[in-house]
């Protein structure tokens, strides 16, 4: 509120300036004998600095008294916004569920000051020394609803003689452990019920033998909330969550600015920003599949230096640090896989089982820690010479970003109801009496053993100038080059695919290789060196302000930035993974029998490493996406205040 009331006011003083300056021109035909140095133009600038050194202060602000006034005073505001359920009615899918309350818990406060700095009997800022310092804070508890669907308690000790498909029909359970080839498959006609390639039997009664439920399985089941709710159609919408979200944040915005002689000024600025999104639960336990709580932070540090040369001449040389940084995850120490005997995985948290029909239990990237630092290094001159206004422009940026983000440090199974089905029967078969017979489709794993610290770093210089050919016709042109860094790993722990090196495993070109290893430098791309030209013009046609003729063309290239996450560091973590030859006749995993021990240790740095596997490749070329556009308009005011536009344009 305060930076857009300076900002107001102090457009409003230059128009007035400029107002004035326009009358004088008008009335004055000759300049004045007293000064006859200074055009009118410059005396309107320098009653513009005149202006915009106050500020945009109100008349009685300390930084415009004059001598005899009454002693500094500064100024500000305190506020606080608040919301209760106590004031509101409770929403109706609440009610319907059985609820009687909705919470809702909303502080929205702060106190934001702005002044001279004065400290008694030492220092009177004055017209000097200026700060403002902003603080607001959030505190926020409300109650989210979702409705979800879970397996009955039947279906969770085996039972699907209730189980019905989406048309209301008995959805059959078949023993996959009772497959066998159908000697009357007929392969020249197509798969059906009177024609199986494969036989197998239903389960007696619908209803799978206790002694076939898989125990890992059911220790797991212990965290799954049972059914709350009776929304339907076929069990369907059976579990209703109403559970407390809970959100804090702080912020403070500081500024200080000193005028040091006439013609310099220092700036300084701190952005201080922390809280924590508390997630509302699903399931009241660690193998809760929503959303995860995020605590994160941002500091901001930022110092220019503004130096007026001349009314025509200026330069601003600005410093700025910024953080960033994201840590997901819940404090529990509870280790999960050996609370429920999974064996094979060396995380703590709940493993993820994943259904097609019903929600998970777990989840992926059950924690995280994210932090991204730049340094930005930027000096920009400007100047009016004649018809020409020029600027140029260097900026040094460096990026850190350091990250731990394994997705499944606990290990997925993900479970389908192929193999309970009749093979190539749809409609047969259902993904949780997989899950309960502990038969997997589908696993994968994360083993990230230490965090990633990547680097890069850009410099650009910008030459740009508006010249005022004539009255009706300006001319802009900008020159610009940038220089890109590739990333580097603090470590050198970075890996990629080389298309063109050959695999020993096989012969044939692919290979990984390491960074900073067998001729292979720090970094797998190139530095890239780019120039970015621009142009546009725009013409009063003969003076005509009506017509205004408009061209542009541009050419730039996009920078190539550092994503959050671990991409390309497949030597030094591994992701194993495992496949069902066939989901409806053979398991990938089951669950009893955990994950296998990794076929290699990690670090694992051989070129067949990543064999059989997702491979993580980087770009070692030096193309970079590349923006080009042109384009002409004619536009001309019509009788009636309408505008006709007629224009091509092209981009690629």
């Amino acid at each position: 509120m305060r930076c857009s009331r300076l900002f107001a006011t102090a457009f409003c003083a230059c128009a007035t300036v400029f107002a004035a300056a326009q009358t004088n021109q008008k009335t004055q035909a000759q300049p004045s004998r007293a000064e006859p140095s200074r055009t009118e133009i410059q005396k309107a600038v320098e009653e513009f600095k005149v202006l915009t050194r106050e500020l945009g202060l109100r008349p009685d602000s300390p930084r415009r008294r004059t001598s005899g006034a009454a002693a500094p005073k500064w100024h500000g505001r305190l506020f606080e916004n608040f919301r209760n359920d106590f004031l509101d009615a409770i929403p109706h899918e609440v009610v319907q569920n059985g609820a009687d309350k909705s919470t809702l818990r909303r502080n929205q406060f702060g106190v934001n000051v702005s002044g001279p700095v004065v400290v008694p009997w030492l220092y009177n800022g004055g017209r000097k020394t200026y700060f403002s310092f902003s603080y607001e804070g959030v505190r926020e508890t409300v109650s989210r609803s979702s409705l979800r669907t879970v397996p009955t308690m039947p279906e969770r000790i085996g039972d699907w003689s209730q189980t019905v498909d989406a048309s209301g029909n008995l959805l059959t359970i078949y023993d996959p452990a009772s497959t066998r080839p159908n000697p009357g498959f007929d392969s020249s006609q197509p798969v059906s019920e009177q024609n199986l390639e494969y036989l197998r039997n239903q389960f007696p009664e619908n209803r799978i033998p206790v002694t076939r439920l898989d125990p890992v399985a059911q220790r797991a089941l212990a965290y799954y909330p049972a059914p709350n709710a009776s929304v339907g159609p076929f069990f369907e919408n059976n579990f209703f969550v109403h559970a407390p979200e809970r959100n804090v944040a702080n912020g403070v915005i500081a500024k200080l600015d000193h005028n040091l002689r006439e013609r310099h000024r220092l700036g300084f600025g701190l952005n201080y920003s922390n809280g924590l999104v508390g997630s509302a639960r699903w399931f009241p336990s660690g193998a809760n599949p929503g959303p995860p709580d995020r605590d994160y932070r941002n500091r901001r540090v930022s110092s220019d230096w503004v130096f007026t040369a001349s009314p025509r001449t200026v330069n601003t040389f600005t410093v700025e640090a910024v953080s960033d940084a994201s840590e997901n995850g819940m404090s529990d120490d509870t280790d999960y896989p050996a609370a429920i005997g999974l064996t094979g995985t060396p995380g703590k948290v709940f493993p993820q089982f994943e259904f097609e029909q019903y929600t998970d239990i777990g989840r992926a990237y059950p924690s995280s820690k994210n932090v991204r630092n730049t340094f930005v290094f930027t000096d920009g001159f400007s100047a009016r010479r004649g018809r020409h206004n020029a600027r140029a422009t260097a900026q040094f940026v460096q990026t850190q970003v350091h990250s731990f983000w394994p997705q499944y440090p606990s290990g997925l199974m993900r479970f389908s109801p192929g193999i309970t089905s009749l093979p190539g029967i749809v409609n047969t078969g259902h993904g949780f009496a997989s899950f309960v017979l502990g038969l997997a489709e589908y696993g994968k794993m994360s083993v990230v053993g230490s965090p990633s610290y990547f680097r890069n770093s850009a410099a650009r210089f910008v030459l740009a100038d508006s010249w005022e050919v004539r009255n009706g016709l300006t001319l802009n042109f900008n020159a610009g080059i940038e220089r890109q860094a590739p990333r580097t790993e603090k470590y050198d722990r970075q890996s990629t695919i080389d298309l063109d090196a050959i695999n020993p495993a096989n012969g044939r070109k692919g290979a990984l290789v390491v960074a900073n290893r067998n001729g292979y430098g720090r970094a797998f791309q190139q530095v890239r060196v780019r120039v970015e030209p621009s142009a546009s013009l725009a013409w009063n046609p003969r003076g005509e302000t009506k017509t205004v003729v408009r061209a542009n063309f541009g050419r730039s290239y996009s920078s190539i930035p550092i994503y959050s996450g671990q991409y390309a560091t497949q030597a030094f973590n591994a992701f194993p993974t495992w496949l069902s030859p066939n989901v409806q006749l053979e398991p990938a995993l089951t669950v009893a029998g955990g994950f296998p021990a990794p076929a290699r240790p990690v670090p694992d740095l051989s070129p067949d490493a990543a064999n059989d596997t997702r491979a993580e490749i980087v770009d070692m070329s030096d193309r970079l996406p590349t923006y080009q556009s042109a384009g002409v308009s004619v536009e001309r005011e019509l009788p009636g205040a309408a505008v006709l536009t007629l224009g091509w344009g092209y981009a690629c």
